[in-house]
């Protein structure tokens, strides 16, 4: 006769798949406390020639960027100084 589970061992089991979700998010890069949004990347990591802005095509590694990108450009240079990317930050992570 086959046996049973003991309720401890259904409990253990139910909140390691529970957690599995938050382990592989925070793992991911994605803050936790959202449903799974990314977190923003730091400029320096977008900014992957080291020119001091990012640009259209380094924005693509952040799609939320670049939906925001032409709103961010304050000056329409097609380029994200540190300062407007600081602008940017707040709004993902709210």
């Amino acid at each position: 006769m086959k046996r049973l589970l003991a309720p401890s061992r259904i409990a253990v089991l139910a909140i390691l798949l529970a957690a599995h979700p938050l382990v592989h998010a925070q793992a991911s890069g994605a803050d936790p406390a959202t449903t799974g949004t990314p977190a923003p990347k730091p400029f320096e990591e977008l900014d992957t020639n080291a020119d001091g802005a990012i640009s259209k095509d380094e924005a693509a590694a952040d799609p939320a960027l670049v939906q925001l990108f032409g709103t961010l450009d304050k000056d329409a240079d097609g380029r994200l100084t540190a300062e407007e990317y600081a602008d940017y930050v707040p709004l993902a992570t709210d």
